[in-house]
């Protein structure tokens, strides 16, 4: 049963989907250069991804390529949770959002 409403699903699933794609296309790259190109193409909140990783205690550092699909999808779920908290707090316009590389 999925409890996310149809939008929160739609917008984790396309994180999953690029996440899945840039792990496909790119395995050697560390899980935080990975998270970051998603993060430009599809426009969540960086900062909303950083709280994620941690949460999630992923080494950053991690080629994406050890990820397995659950670990994929727990990290997009938790990227797409945080943007969505996120997103009734920030002002500040997502272009002027701090890098992930800290």
């Amino acid at each position: 049963m999925n409890y996310l409403r149809p939008e929160q699903d739609a917008e984790s699933q396309r994180i999953v989907a690029a996440l899945q794609r840039l792990q496909f296309l790119h395995p050697h790259d560390s899980i935080r250069a990975t998270v970051e190109t998603a993060s430009r193409q599809i426009g969540f909140c960086p900062e909303a991804a950083r709280h994620a990783l941690t949460w999630l205690g992923l080494d950053t550092e991690k080629p994406i390529g050890r990820l397995r699909r659950s670990e994929l999808l727990q990290l997009a779920r938790s990227i797409q949770r945080f943007w969505r908290q996120n997103a009734g707090h920030t002002t500040a316009p997502a272009a002027s959002a701090p890098d992930l590389q800290s």
